[in-house]
């Protein structure tokens, strides 16, 4: 038998967390080498997050714009 008060608390901690990753996503520091093109390593690196979204925008358009991660 399944508790269901476990399923709710356990739902409520994994939205906690993607809330949280989600508005702390602008502190995120770049990861090692920068901001890289995920979709064609010749396009190269970029200094900033915000570089990264405009160059996906503009030279792939319709791709995913991945989130990015705080390094450690």
């Amino acid at each position: 038998m399944v508790n269901k008060g476990v399923i709710v608390l356990g739902s409520l901690a994994v939205g906690g967390v993607l809330v949280f990753a989600l508005t702390h996503k602008a502190q995120a520091a770049p990861p090692p080498g920068g901001w890289c093109c995920p979709y064609n390593s010749a396009h190269g690196c970029f200094e900033t997050y915000e570089e990264l979204v405009q160059h996906i925008q503009s030279v792939h358009p319709g791709e995913r714009i991945p989130l990015p991660i705080e390094w450690e």
